[in-house]
């Protein structure tokens, strides 16, 4: 997900123009992102167990729909990006409490935050059972919460996030150590901290 410079610098410019021309996210921004999007689509939807019943290409196309109404004002092609990745998450989210009532196994979820590639497959069972720890970790930490948001969902890096949160490298680090014990513990059903 290392895109080049120009690209990056591009994106920027778009961004900041959106917010007097609302027609360059249909026009410019969103088929300059496009292939980006999608790569967040599949990576989420890796560990679907049944890949027929939503495609990458109509997760993109929701989050478009989705993304193009907002007010939102994106920093950069990094906060894009997460905010991107977040409304697919929700999306999915949405579609995995429409499609199952059953109880998630006893099995524990391990959440990764380290800087390297993020486990190939996330059944809809974990991305829920994460975003419900996500929303308890929020309630007491919003920095940690929105860090391993960016982080796990949406396949930033500890310095994109930490960029993006508006925190030092060394304290992104930091918080994640801390978010990970935690959200570790909270989805294996250990003791409450």
């Amino acid at each position: 997900m290392d895109p080049n410079p120009a690209e990056v610098q591009q994106v920027t410019l778009l961004l900041r123009e959106l917010h007097d021309k609302p027609e360059l996210f249909n026009e410019r921004l969103f088929p300059l992102l496009y292939q980006v999007m999608k790569k967040l689509a599949r990576k989420q939807l890796s560990g679907e167990r049944d890949a027929r019943t939503i495609q990458p290409t109509v997760l993109v196309h929701e989050a478009y729909m989705r993304l193009v109404g907002t007010d939102q004002e994106w920093q950069n092609r990094g906060h894009f990006l997460a905010c991107a990745s977040n409304v697919m998450r929700q999306i999915l989210i949405d579609y995995a409490r429409k499609r199952s009532s059953a109880k998630r196994g006893s099995r524990a979820i391990q959440v990764p935050l380290e800087d390297r590639p993020a486990p190939a497959a996330l059944s809809l069972d974990t991305i829920l059972a994460v975003n419900e720890a996500l929303n308890r970790l929020k309630e007491f930490d919003p920095i940690k919460e929105e860090l391993v948001k960016l982080k796990f969902f949406g396949g930033l890096t500890v310095a994109e996030a930490a960029k993006v949160v508006g925190v030092s490298l060394t304290t992104a680090k930091e918080h994640l150590r801390a978010a990970q014990a935690w959200m570790n513990r909270e989805l294996s059903g250990g003791p409450p901290q």
